[in-house]
């Protein structure tokens, strides 16, 4: 809706995941780093945990990028399922016909598939399961049997579990304890600090086609920050809403009244605990629809004068 009012191509702060948007700040740099090395010297199982929005789909996007047509990948990322259907899952996105088969059969088919892969030269099939925390015990195992389909010590899949912290402390438990042994690969996403929040929002508008991309004031900037405890996914729903009043007001930048309303119609406060976004979007629909409300008022206002 503002794009066009602050000289913008496309939305710079869209909460879908988006390769192209992707900030590369120290934390984000070293876990995309970390992923592309475990999956280049074929490690086996890699873990990637970081809190509900800081950035976990985007990074996987932008692996699959990275690694097109290198490596074949499955990614799953509806994890309420048993084992059976987690395996037919993963055929299915290998693209292996799955039709009427048993799980054996299903396992067969798997094997010649990651076989004929390394035949060809190619790396070995990566599975990525997203949400990963929500696996039962019983669906990880199964994963773990997976990975030890081997040729000559050489491993025939590869597995990438991302998730929330929660995801760690599944990791803990005594009957997961082969699966935590064979991670060899760790990365981890931290929230953005306060002198990186700028660099990020500056970065996003850049993509989006800005000339002008100190468009948020210093005290706006930190506002925000505090607010959203530094998570990407809040800074951007912010951001957004804060650009919006902008528009709506006619104003040129975003400064700390315009950044406080924001932050007032989400009831988003400043809070230690990271888990913040978890409760966050259903404020956000409501506080955006009372945005969008307010705009309309004042462009009414405006036609009518």
């Amino acid at each position: 809706m503002y794009e066009e009012y602050f000289g913008l191509k496309k939305a710079p702060f869209c909460l879908t995941p988006d390769p192209s948007f992707l900030y590369q700040g120290a934390a984000h740099r070293e876990a995309l780093a970390s992923l592309i090395y475990g999956v280049r010297a074929q490690r086996g199982f890699i873990a990637l945990v970081g809190e509900p929005g800081t950035g976990k789909s985007t990074l996987i996007q932008t692996l699959l990028e990275d690694l097109h047509e290198k490596v074949r990948t499955a990614l799953i990322t509806h994890t309420t399922v048993d084992r059976v259907e987690m395996l037919r899952m993963i055929v299915h996105e290998l693209d292996i016909p799955d039709e009427g088969l048993g799980r054996v059969e299903m396992l067969r088919q798997l094997n010649e598939l990651v076989i004929e892969e390394l035949k060809g030269g190619r790396l070995p099939p990566l599975l990525i399961i997203d949400e990963a925390q929500g696996l039962s015990d019983e669906v990880l195992e199964e994963i773990r049997l997976l990975t030890n389909l081997e040729i000559s010590g050489a491993k025939l899949l590869q597995v990438l579990l991302a998730g929330q912290p929660e995801l760690e402390s599944r990791l803990q438990s005594p009957r997961l304890r082969q699966l935590r042994q064979r991670i060899a690969v760790h990365a981890k996403l931290r929230p953005l600090a306060r002198a990186e929040v700028a660099a990020y929002v500056e970065h996003r508008l850049r993509v989006a086609g800005g000339g002008q991309v100190r468009l948020f004031t210093e005290p706006a900037l930190h506002a925000i920050w505090e607010a959203s405890g530094g998570i990407p996914r809040l800074i951007n729903a912010l951001c957004d809403l804060s650009m919006m009043n902008a528009y709506g007001a006619q104003k040129s930048r975003v400064d700390l009244s315009l950044a406080e309303e924001a932050i007032r119609d989400t009831g988003l406060v400043p809070e230690q605990d990271q888990s913040a976004s978890r409760g966050f979007f259903q404020r956000m629909r409501y506080s955006m629809g009372r945005s969008l409300r307010r705009f309309r008022f004042w462009k009414l206002g405006r036609e009518a004068v």
